[in-house]
This record gives structure tokens, sequence and C-alpha cells, in this order.
């Protein structure tokens, strides 16, 4: 094949690494690994290591992938109802007439606090679980 195929096959698995949260030390030592194999023997990508999204598989799976849409998911719900509640929140201080499923403003507030809260904890325990999963990877 030629040197354009072997190219792209690299770019597109580097890319594939990236999205499953492969260290990049490692997805470049991978990438380094297929781009040598391809030099010495000239075969074609597909045919020596299989299409890119199965190759990218073995060393981290697509688990992550399902992981980022439920957080995806999770994130806009809980914003939305988070921030939902505490502006329904700040009108019912504002005017007594505001009412929400007959609940007082400051149950309204605090619900909508914590919504945020739990959201932002999220965040942080997603971002500290990718970090430690960084550190502990190994090829």
């Amino acid at each position: 094949m030629s040197k354009s195929t072997h190219e792209q096959y690299a770019s597109d698995l580097a890319e594939a690494l990236d999205v499953r949260d492969v260290p990049a030390e490692a997805a470049r030592q991978i990438v380094r690994e297929v781009q040598s194999h391809l030099a010495e023997s000239g075969e074609d990508p597909v045919e020596a290591f299989g299409p890119v999204a199965r190759y990218a598989d073995q060393f981290a799976p697509r688990s992550r992938e399902r992981e980022v849409v439920r957080f995806a998911v999770a994130a806009a719900a809980l914003g939305f109802c988070g921030a939902f509640l505490i502006i329904s929140g700040v009108f019912g201080l504002l005017d007594e007439t505001a009412t929400l499923w007959g609940l007082p403003p400051w149950v309204r507030l605090t619900a909508g606090i914590a919504l945020v809260l739990t959201f932002v904890g999220l965040v942080i325990g997603l971002a500290v679980r990718s970090r430690r999963r960084a550190a502990a990877w190994r090829i």
C-alpha cells in the first residue's frame, strides 16, 4: 500500500487511542510500533492489524465512550434541574406568589444547590479517575 495509507492508519489509530483515554506516551509508543512494522513489511495496515477501532480495542475497550455519554446525560439533567430549582427559589424569595410544587423557596434553593454540587462532585470524580487510570496504564 502507499505510504499515505500507512500514515492515515497511524493517524486514525492515534485518534482512536486518544478517545479511549490511553495516555499520550503509551499511544505514541503503540503508533510508533505500528508504523515501524508497516515500514518494514510494507503490508496493508488493515490486513496486518485489522480495522483501527478493533485494534484500539485491544489496548483500551470502548467502555470509556459509554461512560462519557452517561456523564453527559447526567450532567445535562443535574445542570438543568439544579439551575431551574435555584432560579425558582430566587423568584420565590422575591415574590411569594411564585410557587413550584408547593415547596417553600428555601427548599428549592437548597435542592438546586445540592444538585449543582453533585454535578461538581461528578466532574471532579471523573477527572481524578481519569488521572489515576492514566497513571496506572501499562502497555
